[in-house]
Protein backbone atom coordinates (compact mmCIF):
# COMPACT_ATOMS: atom_id res chain seq x y z
CA UNK A 1 0.00 0.00 0.00
CA UNK A 2 2.85 2.41 0.81
CA UNK A 3 4.49 1.68 -2.55
CA UNK A 4 1.22 2.48 -4.33
CA UNK A 5 1.19 5.86 -2.56
CA UNK A 6 4.73 6.61 -3.72
CA UNK A 7 6.28 5.89 -0.34
CA UNK A 8 8.69 3.28 -1.61
CA UNK A 9 11.39 3.89 1.01
CA UNK A 10 8.90 3.72 3.88
CA UNK A 11 7.52 0.39 2.66
CA UNK A 12 10.79 -1.47 3.09
CA UNK A 13 13.92 -1.10 5.16
CA UNK A 14 16.63 1.39 4.19
CA UNK A 15 19.10 -1.30 3.00
CA UNK A 16 16.37 -3.00 0.97
CA UNK A 17 15.30 0.33 -0.54
CA UNK A 18 18.87 1.19 -1.49
CA UNK A 19 19.35 -2.23 -3.07
CA UNK A 20 16.11 -1.96 -5.07
CA UNK A 21 16.95 1.55 -6.28
CA UNK A 22 20.41 0.40 -7.34
CA UNK A 23 18.88 -2.52 -9.27
CA UNK A 24 16.40 -0.17 -10.98
CA UNK A 25 19.25 2.16 -11.95
CA UNK A 26 21.26 -0.77 -13.32
CA UNK A 27 18.33 -2.07 -15.37
CA UNK A 28 17.77 1.46 -16.73
CA UNK A 29 21.37 1.90 -17.87
CA UNK A 30 21.76 2.14 -21.62
CA UNK A 31 24.63 0.53 -23.47
CA UNK A 32 25.59 3.98 -24.78
CA UNK A 33 26.30 5.03 -21.19
CA UNK A 34 29.14 2.55 -20.86
CA UNK A 35 32.63 3.97 -20.80
CA UNK A 36 34.22 4.67 -24.17
CA UNK A 37 36.83 1.96 -23.60
CA UNK A 38 34.09 -0.67 -23.21
CA UNK A 39 32.26 0.59 -26.29
CA UNK A 40 35.46 0.15 -28.28
CA UNK A 41 35.63 -3.52 -27.35
CA UNK A 42 35.93 -5.88 -30.28
CA UNK A 43 32.54 -6.61 -31.83
CA UNK A 44 30.68 -4.13 -29.58
CA UNK A 45 27.24 -3.82 -31.20
CA UNK A 46 26.83 -0.05 -31.45
CA UNK A 47 23.26 -0.55 -32.67
CA UNK A 48 22.38 -1.40 -29.05
CA UNK A 49 23.62 1.89 -27.58
CA UNK A 50 20.08 3.20 -27.01
CA UNK A 51 18.84 0.03 -25.30
CA UNK A 52 18.73 -0.57 -21.56
CA UNK A 53 19.88 -3.65 -19.69
CA UNK A 54 16.22 -4.48 -19.08
CA UNK A 55 15.46 -4.33 -22.80
CA UNK A 56 18.50 -6.43 -23.66
CA UNK A 57 17.50 -9.05 -21.09
CA UNK A 58 14.03 -9.09 -22.66
CA UNK A 59 15.53 -9.65 -26.12
CA UNK A 60 17.54 -12.58 -24.79
CA UNK A 61 14.56 -14.05 -22.98
CA UNK A 62 12.37 -13.71 -26.07
CA UNK A 63 15.16 -14.94 -28.35
CA UNK A 64 14.82 -11.74 -30.38
CA UNK A 65 18.02 -11.52 -32.39
CA UNK A 66 16.74 -8.99 -34.92
CA UNK A 67 19.15 -6.25 -33.73
CA UNK A 68 22.13 -8.30 -32.61
CA UNK A 69 23.31 -11.87 -32.31
CA UNK A 70 22.81 -13.82 -29.12
CA UNK A 71 26.54 -13.51 -28.38
CA UNK A 72 26.44 -9.73 -28.82
CA UNK A 73 23.39 -9.39 -26.57
CA UNK A 74 25.07 -11.52 -23.90
CA UNK A 75 28.25 -9.44 -24.17
CA UNK A 76 26.38 -6.15 -23.69
CA UNK A 77 24.36 -7.68 -20.84
CA UNK A 78 27.57 -8.68 -19.10
CA UNK A 79 29.11 -5.25 -19.69
CA UNK A 80 26.07 -3.49 -18.25
CA UNK A 81 25.80 -5.80 -15.25
CA UNK A 82 29.41 -5.44 -14.12
CA UNK A 83 31.43 -2.89 -16.12
CA UNK A 84 34.15 -2.55 -13.45
CA UNK A 85 34.91 -6.26 -13.54
CA UNK A 86 35.14 -6.23 -17.33
CA UNK A 87 37.45 -3.20 -17.21
CA UNK A 88 39.67 -5.00 -14.69
CA UNK A 89 39.87 -8.03 -16.97
CA UNK A 90 40.81 -5.73 -19.84
CA UNK A 91 43.59 -4.32 -17.65
CA UNK A 92 42.35 -0.72 -17.78
CA UNK A 93 41.43 -0.39 -14.09
CA UNK A 94 43.71 -1.21 -11.22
Amino acid sequence: MLIAKGQFAEAISQPQAAEKLQKIAQLSTKAGQLSASLQRAKDFPSQLKDYTLFEIKQMLQNKDFSLATEAQLKMVKKLLEDPERVLEKMGTVR
